[in-house]
């Protein structure tokens, strides 16, 4: 009897108990909704935030809009439209999947594990991620991300592009997508604009200031971030008088190249004559016709004629109009505040083994300083560890280092960190600080294959309070981290980011002042 009784209380209790919270409940379940110009997007709940995913930001560039500028929405669509799901990816090859599945393979996991997404040429959305109950009035810093991939490859929703823990920290967290490869950069003469990959990026950020206040964001506090070639296409943005005050501050990763010259047009042009010669045998250009060709036909044939071509932003006097090097000395870069940085084994799974120190010192075009670098590099373990460093050095810190120079010259202010954690284990120390390593510990996203120790978590959490702290002010640094030196050229502090974080000197500082002559 007395069982029965407490079981009836129970219930009433339970009941009683959850009139609010059922309905708060009832709140987490429903779909969180934003309202922008009079659409409403239906998202989803996840974790801490919300998430909007597969938002257009432009009209699809298909048929006749191949190979064509970006077209903004063109009106609010009625009633509420489905932004749960992420849109298909742009255009590509096997590229980025290759890579993932050669480290994962790397660390002991399975490759198989690692899927592609779908690919259209209707892909031009990007994701939002905010804290729950976010609302227009506030006024939280906006972070977009550009990924990387040599711009042939990759997708805004990568899993270390979720955005849902960097924005549970007082963010809104937006990755955007941008036409690829020949898609994306195609220099056929008959066309006046060839850049359709970066204009995809500034049409991007157009959508984001003009909606800032309503995602609950400030329009006046964005950061730009990318990695790699997304890195790359960010010194383009800071170049571009197209882009000028779409963004305030920049987290460049891995990249740098664009400060060694551009990209010139007429090679380019030839690479896309060569296309069209194998589309369209005996038809001069034919932009109109190829814009009617199947995407996959244009891939498959690109895929051959473009095998191994780097796609970059291209100088067409439109969205480039001079090299990178060239706005930087005349101090025509959009004024920013930045932190930039490299891996310490950028170079080491790309490196070719069948090519001697000699070789490389010569290829990156430094062979009149062969005995000054060789001395340099003497106390490394071998020869891959020399190779390794040298071209982790050319390819990426000594051009980072540049653009550093570059934006503190222009009245910025710079932080710049050197990435030296490694993970754990003998697979770890034979990976390195490999090319994107860092990217996990910055969106809190740990692949399950990665071996992850509390140093690991420590570094994530460490780089969440800089990078949000570089978000809210401009200035990365917290009172309860190891403060961050401000880069200055005659002094290059960088933070370590290895265990423990330190601050110190470039390690390669004196073998750039070789390499950057």
């Amino acid at each position: 009897m007395i069982k029965r009784l407490l079981l009836t209380l129970g219930v009433i209790l339970a009941g009683c108990q959850t009139a609010a919270e059922r309905a708060q409940d009832d709140r987490e379940k429903a779909a969180p909704e934003l309202n922008l110009a009079g659409t409403i997007y239906a998202g989803v709940q996840q974790g801490a935030t919300e998430a909007f995913l597969g938002v257009a930001f432009a009209q699809p560039p298909v048929g006749e809009h191949r190979w064509a500028a970006p077209r903004p929405i063109k009106q609010a669509v009625t009633g509420s439209v489905d932004a749960s799901r992420y849109a298909p990816a742009c255009m590509q090859g096997p590229h980025i999947v290759k890579w993932y599945r050669s480290v994962i393979e790397s660390f002991g996991g399975e490759p198989e594990s690692f899927t592609a997404p779908p690919v259209s040429e209707d892909c031009l959305y990007l994701n939002v991620w905010r804290p729950t109950g976010t609302s227009a009035s506030e006024k939280l810093p906006i972070y977009v991300f550009i990924h990387g991939g040599s711009n042939k490859g990759g997708w805004a929703y990568e899993p270390n592009y979720h955005g849902d823990k960097l924005a549970a920290r007082g963010a809104i967290v937006i990755t955007i997508a941008y036409r690829l490869g020949v898609f994306g950069y195609f220099a056929n003469p008959d066309l006046e604009q060839v850049n359709f990959g970066l204009l995809d990026q500034i049409a991007a950020l157009r959508w984001i200031q003009q909606h800032a206040r309503q995602l609950g964001g400030d329009p006046d506090n964005i950061t730009v971030s990318g990695e790699s070639s997304g890195a790359s296409n960010i010194a383009y943005l800071l170049a571009s008088p197209l882009a000028r005050g779409l963004f305030q501050k920049v987290v460049h990763q891995s990249a740098g190249w664009a400060m060694q010259g551009g990209n010139a047009l007429q090679p380019a042009q030839k690479l896309a004559q060569q296309l069209s010669d194998a589309l369209l045998p005996g038809v001069d250009n034919g932009v109109a016709e190829l814009r009617q060709l199947p995407a996959q036909a244009v891939l498959s044939a690109a895929e051959v004629t473009y095998k191994d071509h780097f796609f970059d932003p291209l100088i067409d006097g439109h969205s480039v109009v001079n090299s990178v090097p060239e706005v930087a000395a005349n101090g025509g870069l959009a004024p920013v505040d930045m932190i930039v940085g490299s891996n310490a084994n950028e170079a080491l799974m790309y490196l070719d083994a069948g090519q001697s120190l000699d070789q490389l010192i010569d290829s990156i075009g430094a062979a009149d300083r062969t005995s000054q670098i060789k001395t340099l590099l003497a106390a490394a373990a071998s020869e891959v560890a020399a190779k390794d460093r040298l071209a982790s050095a050319a390819n990426y810190a000594c051009p980072s280092l540049l653009l550093a120079d570059a934006v503190e010259h222009n009245g910025g202010r710079v932080w710049m960190y050197y990435f030296a954690r490694q993970r754990s284990g003998p697979q770890g120390a034979l990976m390195g600080a490999y090319h994107g390593i860092e990217l996990p510990y910055i969106f809190a996203t740990h692949d399950h294959w990665l071996p992850t120790d509390a140093a690991d978590l420590v570094i994530t959490n460490a780089m969440a309070d800089y990078w949000l702290a570089f978000m809210q002010s401009g200035d990365p640094n917290t009172k309860q981290r190891h403060r961050w030196p401000a880069y200055a050229k005659m002094n290059p502090q960088v933070l370590n980011l290895a265990t423990p974080i330190s601050s110190q000197q470039h390690p390669d500082r004196v073998l750039c002042s070789l390499l950057n002559r």
